[in-house]
């Protein structure tokens, strides 16, 4: 294979199946102003299709391009014409042959955090309500009148228990357990909140790296010990739904955050954020036990590719807070991340201003706007370069003691060892439970595409070969230094 090329399919090609879809539409019962629209939709993008192939041919560089173009084939042409061709026929071999180009796949579905509670609330799954906890309607409260006890979140405009809403309510004992589902439902909807103290974040725990270099693998394996708590997954919701850390605040510029742009408001919400969404190492919610037996202090861990371009920020929040830089050679790292882009599973940010295709994936590093004309694999390494620097300069500002830095290999290879280094430097406590997942392989991480190889990367072997001149300087920096 020549350098450079990859196989996708010719202008002819697609005019010939485009043909082979209209001539087999056309004998079917398809309605007349179907075919025509259908026809103009086939030659809208067969137009489209000549002019990308006219700029890009083989070169991986249109690769985007094409696969934005397929995507549209999918959503705009496949879907309404599939189901009036029979199965087996040329239209529709056509169809899948045009749709499978690149193994592109299917836009990601979306769905919105009501239906995902509703669905919740449909299988009987309900929060921890406590009768001796303060409640507050939510900043986030549609306000929606909930049935049968007529405006009750009216008495939680300003925090109240639900004891004392019962008591003033005056209800009958008959109906108490359908107040308390009725606030169940309305916690579950997010219409009240619980109003509590914060507990105190003692030596929160950050792991920052580049995407896709083993920090799902090190954040599960790190969650198993006794005193951690987390959210459970990665907080872009949490950090991103106070309007000033969004980048579109920043016009897109990045996801990078520094010191100044914390302030007590900004601390503050950010706390409130983790706090909400705290589970301990058995999955159990802060917020679902007994107000008792909460800890007033604890210790907490997280791991979101986008906060290593906030390392600064994070300090700012957190003054004590640990850092452990994850580095992960970037041959194998970065075909895992094109690997990522073309799976569509990561992306960030669809339509994002100023990026003249359908999505973007992983994090919006500094710079993101020159590169419109690369290649994945150009992308993918430019995130890999930035994103590592960007660790590398914030580091570098603290105390050697608030960082370590540990290898992805040394993670796989000698996981004893390396979770062992880490514990010392955290001041995490040894367990059983940590000495029986450390003491054998580590099992895959859920966020795994395949079995892990040391020789995967090899299937973007030759885009990677191209690509190496230009993360040269940051593998000679961290050789150099000893960083990890």
């Amino acid at each position: 294979m020549a350098a450079n090329f990859f196989n996708v399919v010719t202008t002819q090609e697609i005019v010939s199946l485009s043909t082979d879809i209209l001539a087999e539409a056309k004998s079917t019962e398809m309605p007349q102003t179907e075919l025509a629209i259908l026809a103009e939709s086939l030659d809208l993008f067969k137009c489209n299709w000549e002019r990308t192939f006219a700029r890009f041919g083989h070169s991986y560089r249109g690769e985007l391009s094409y696969r934005d173009l397929i995507i549209g084939f999918q959503e705009q042409i496949a879907v309404k014409v599939k189901k009036w061709l029979p199965e087996s026929s040329n239209g529709t071999k056509a169809v899948d042959a045009i749709a499978s180009i690149l193994s592109v796949p299917k836009t990601p579905h979306s769905r919105s955090i009501n239906l995902r509670l509703l669905a919740r609330l449909k299988l009987g799954v309900k929060p921890e309500l406590h009768w001796d906890a303060r409640y507050r309607v939510a900043d986030t409260s549609q306000g929606e009148q909930l049935p049968n006890i007529p405006r009750v979140l009216d008495f939680f405009k300003t925090p109240t228990t639900p004891e004392k809403v019962w008591h003033l309510l005056s209800l009958e004992s008959e109906n108490l357990e359908e107040f308390t589902q009725t606030l169940q439902k309305s916690l579950a909807l997010k219409q009240i909140e619980e109003d509590f103290p914060l507990p105190e974040f003692d030596r929160p725990i950050f792991i920052v790296s580049a995407p896709r270099a083993g920090s799902t693998l090190l954040f599960e394996t790190l969650s198993q010990f006794a005193e951690i708590w987390s959210v459970g997954t990665e907080s872009h919701d949490i950090i991103e739904a106070i309007p000033e850390l969004h980048p579109a605040y920043r016009d897109y510029c990045s996801n990078r955050l520094t010191e100044k742009e914390n302030d007590p408001h900004i601390t503050l919400a950010l706390k409130e954020g983790f706090a909400r969404q705290l589970r301990d190492r058995t999955k159990t919610a802060y917020l679902n036990l007994p107000i008792q037996q909460r800890p007033n202090k604890l210790r907490f861990l997280e791991k979101t590719p986008r906060n290593a371009l906030r390392v600064s920020f994070l300090k700012a929040v957190f003054p004590d807070a640990l850092f452990i830089f994850l580095y992960r050679e970037p041959r194998a790292n970065i075909s895992s991340m094109i690997e990522g882009w073309r799976s569509r599973r990561f992306i960030a940010y669809p339509s994002l201003p100023g990026w003249p295709y359908r999505d973007w994936s992983f994090l919006l590093v500094p710079g993101w706007e020159h590169l419109k004309e690369s290649s994945l694999a150009e992308i993918a390494a430019y995130q890999w370069k930035t994103t590592n620097a960007c660790i590398i300069e914030d580091l570098k500002t603290l105390p050697r003691s608030d960082w370590c830095g540990i290898r992805y290999n040394d993670l796989v290879n000698h996981p004893k060892e390396t979770i062992t280094k880490i514990k010392e430097f955290a001041g995490l406590s040894w367990n059983e439970k940590i000495e029986a997942i450390v003491s054998q392989s580590l099992p895959i991480s859920r966020m795994s595409f395949s079995q892990p190889s040391p020789d995967k990367w090899r299937k973007n072997e030759q885009e990677i070969a191209e690509i190496m001149p230009l993360v040269e300087p940051l593998i000679n920096l961290v050789e150099s230094e000893n960083l990890c």
